[in-house]
């Protein structure tokens, strides 16, 4: 890691080097661990009961991956996936890292004002969606004038290539067919989307070292994995399980009952899910004909979980380890977690059950006053900066200077603070935008929709904490001289603007003045203070 004087203060944290990471690429590294184990199960389909080994799935990857081959692809090419997370949905993804191509996936319930954005920014050359998401998809493209390839997944194709055209592959060209061996791990394998603090998407870059670095770690024997293609946490946990030989559990529906079910029918190991589905093992207890004597450990990442949740599952599971995980896509991944093989870990965890986690090997760590740059020790608030070699290209296509400090740290624009044993806790965040459930939404967008409508002259998006979902969007507006307005219809008038997601979940409320700075900027955090404490 480049070193600087700066970074010999006191209080900032070193750990160990990043996990070693092989050096041939992504796909090449994927191909080669799904060869070694053709006979165990890669996918346990829940709602069908089908099941598919690894000679199977590698099959399929391997004709999606020649049919590519035959669209003449350039070297920076990307292939992009708008789908669900169903049986399909990792084959393409998995195919074009076999050929060393660029891999993204967006997120099909992106409205297509916003998606047509994202196809700007980053423009695959090919893109595989699901037929349900076809008129979003057209809409989009329209929006962007952008004409790319569609290839469906599903019967009704609407008129473009089918993904059954795909799966069309001589005898003889599969059983010949080799993955591309990169001779350097440095360049982009997959671009990530991240709203950023503005809401104006942005490709996030993550080389095949980063992402290689982080699933060459110790293997889930059987996992279910709540994550969508286009978060982090998919590359990591579904690609760590491709390189591996083990097998993960597709349940496209979050359903407790069900979920009790798959984990005692598959024998599962380990599950992953957001906050707010992973607290719902303590809402809803298992069946008492269930056998979780196998699961080994709940995790959950995106938002905080609170102590009270954590202290309740282990109460109803002791035997099983709940790890929260803080990490960024910015950062490769994972940034802050408890080890749970390590018994010193154990120990810190059941004592501090507000904090999300410690160091992890390949990061460093420091706290800084954002107004003043200072670095700051333990129990001091203050924003969370990284830096690794696991740490994200850049932007695609744009400038990402300004996420970093002068001395080269990310800056997460979250607020922690760690006490004496390095344990870390989540206090405030500075980005401009709400994390509901593991979705992160742009205050910016929503104000820009309330400054639409006529009756608004100013407006603030804040987040209220609601239990395990994270924060609640509010939208807080002065309206213009001799205007009336319901609140509802404010809030109705966004909601038919906007995703079910991006909702303002937590009403409007309307003011005759909004709280500004001395150089006009709206005082969200003391906005936020005055309505958690009912004072608006």
């Amino acid at each position: 890691m480049e070193d600087n004087p700066h970074d010999n203060h006191p209080f900032i944290i070193k750990t160990g080097d990043e996990p070693p990471a092989p050096g041939h690429g992504l796909g090449y590294e994927i191909f080669h661990g799904m060869k070694k184990y053709p006979e165990n199960i890669a996918q346990y389909v829940a709602e069908t009961g089908e099941s598919q080994t690894y000679e199977e799935l590698l099959d399929n990857c391997i004709r999606v991956a020649i049919n590519l081959q035959k669209e003449n692809l350039e070297e920076k090419d990307i292939v992009g996936l708008c789908v669900g997370n169903h049986k399909h949905a990792c084959v393409p993804y998995t195919a074009g890292l076999f050929i060393g191509k660029i891999v993204t996936a967006m997120d099909p319930d992106v409205i297509p004002t916003e998606k047509a954005k994202m196809l700007q920014k980053v423009t695959p050359k090919i893109l595989f969606v699901d037929e349900n998401v076809i008129q979003n998809i057209e809409e989009s493209l329209k929006i962007a004038n952008l004409n790319i390839k569609l290839v469906v997944i599903g019967e009704n194709t609407h008129g473009h290539r089918s993904y059954k055209e795909y799966l069309d592959a001589a005898d003889n060209d599969i059983e010949t067919f080799q993955p591309v061996r990169l001779d350097s791990n440095k360049d982009t394998a997959v671009i990530f989307f991240s709203s950023g603090t503005t809401g104006v998407p942005k490709g996030i870059c993550l080389s095949h070292f980063s992402i290689l670095s982080n699933i060459n770690r110790i293997p889930f024997p059987v996992i279910i994995v709540f994550s969508e293609l286009h978060w982090i946490s998919y590359a990591n946990l579904v690609l760590r399980a491709f390189k591996n030989g083990t097998a993960r559990v597709l349940m496209e529906n979050f359903d407790m009952e069900k979920v009790w079910r798959a984990i005692d029918r598959y024998r599962v190991t380990h599950f992953f899910a957001p906050v707010f589905q992973a607290a719902d093992f303590a809402k809803f207890p298992k069946p008492a004909d269930v056998d979780i004597s196998c699961l080994k450990s709940i995790m959950c990442g995106g938002s905080k979980l609170q102590p009270e949740t954590f202290l309740t599952l282990k109460k109803l599971y002791p035997e099983v380890h709940i790890v929260q995980l803080y990490g960024l896509t910015e950062i490769g991944g994972l940034a802050l977690s408890f080890n749970m093989r390590n018994p010193i870990h154990r120990e810190l965890q059941l004592k501090k059950p507000g904090s999300c986690g410690t160091t992890v090997d390949g990061l460093w760590y420091k706290i800084v006053d954002p107004d003043t740059e200072e670095i700051l020790g333990p129990n001091k608030p203050g924003e969370l900066r990284l830096k690794s070699k696991l740490g994200m290209i850049g932007y695609h296509n744009k400038d990402s200077s300004g996420e970093y400090d002068s001395d080269g740290w990310l800056k997460t624009g979250d607020v922690f603070q760690y006490d004496e044993d390095h344990c870390f806790y989540v206090v405030d965040r500075i980005k401009d935008f709400i994390k509901y459930r593991c979705w992160a939404i742009s205050s910016s967008t929503l104000e820009h929709v309330l400054m639409s409508h006529p009756a608004v002259d100013k407006a603030a998006v804040i987040g209220i904490p609601h239990d395990d979902e994270s924060d609640f969007p509010m939208g807080i507006v002065t309206l213009e001289k001799g205007c009336e307005v319901d609140p509802k219809a404010l809030e109705t008038y966004v909601e038919e603007r906007v995703s079910d997601r991006q909702r303002l979940r937590a009403g409007v409320k309307i003011l005759k003045d909004i709280p500004i700075t001395s150089t006009g900027k709206i005082q969200k955090r003391l906005l936020r203070k005055m309505a958690i404490e009912k004072h608006i």
